[in-house]
């Protein structure tokens, strides 16, 4: 496998909120985490959104070596800023993260379902009077892509690339984005295909959005609207390589099966020890007398 991918995130906006943890890992260094949520309101394509971000950093109190950890120091920092949650928005500290990346986050339920995610990690963490922006610069090797389809089976106009991302290591995530921008996805759909490796640029876009589902009729009385919060998680592509890279700078698609084959193997252990550690609950009790 060919060297780690670039992968490359920029995320500046208000503390939100931070919660930390300390803890011993196995070669008995103490860490500390610090998990925290970034509010960025931003402008992207005429389009005005807030985005509540979570994102997460990790630090032994020394390396391997034993000098101390920079990062270990950010946290301590960090633990005297104040986010919107116990200050309000006026006081709240703005926060930059100029090195962070995005990480495949797959969850397996106790039924053996695989959920697909992401997630956000950085290093280092600093204060900054920087205009909000959550921007994204990542190297994929294009797995698929396919228009995206809404409940009745319809295309949204929107496009889907399933991109794998090469990480520390040679181990794949893979990790989804949406192209929005008619004229984007016409350009990519052209000029883009599986198996390719590009270059994709754009906007991280984490909100709630209220879903309102039409009342059923009835033949009297108040008509109910229903509505539900629907969670969004997005990275979408605002820009990107002209076209494909050229073969010495690609990854080629050998190397990436054997890596994705890996990752399911991974996968599937995952569903084995989730499935095998489950629990099956008791029969309820029946309350009536014709069970």
């Amino acid at each position: 496998m060919q060297e780690q991918a670039t992968n490359k995130l920029t995320i500046v906006g208000k503390l939100l909120d931070c919660t930390f943890r300390t803890g011993v890992t196995k070669d008995k260094r103490k860490y500390e985490s610090a998990n925290f949520t970034v509010r960025v309101q931003h402008t992207y394509d005429g389009r005005e959104e807030i985005s509540e971000i979570p994102c997460s950093l990790f630090a032994t109190e020394y390396t391997s070596s034993g000098a101390p950890h920079p990062s270990y120091k950010t946290i301590q920092d960090m633990k005297t800023w104040k986010s919107v949650q116990d200050y309000g928005e006026a006081e709240a500290t703005k926060v930059r993260m100029t090195s962070a990346q995005v990480k495949e986050n797959v969850y397996v339920a106790r039924s053996g379902q695989v959920i697909d995610g992401w997630q956000i990690t950085t290093p280092f963490i600093n204060q900054t009077q920087a205009s909000d922006t959550a921007t994204f610069n990542i190297d994929v090797f294009i797995m698929d892509m396919h228009d995206e389809l809404d409940r009745e089976g319809e295309a949204t106009g929107r496009l889907i690339i399933k991109g794998g991302i090469v990480q520390y290591g040679g181990t794949l995530d893979v990790v989804e984005f949406v192209v929005e921008n008619s004229s984007y996805v016409d350009y990519i759909s052209r000029n883009w295909n599986v198996n390719d490796t590009v270059n994709v640029g754009g906007h991280i876009r984490v909100t709630s959005q209220e879903v309102k589902k039409t009342a059923e009729t009835s033949s009297w009385g108040e008509e109910l609207p229903e509505t539900s919060t629907r969670f969004v998680r997005e990275l979408v592509i605002t820009r990107g390589s002209d076209e494909a890279f050229e073969e010495d700078f690609a990854y080629d698609a050998t190397d990436i099966k054997k890596a994705f084959n890996e990752r399911k193997a991974r996968i599937e252990q995952l569903q084995l020890n989730a499935t095998q550690t489950a629990k099956k609950p008791e029969p309820a009790a029946s309350k009536y007398s014709w069970e």
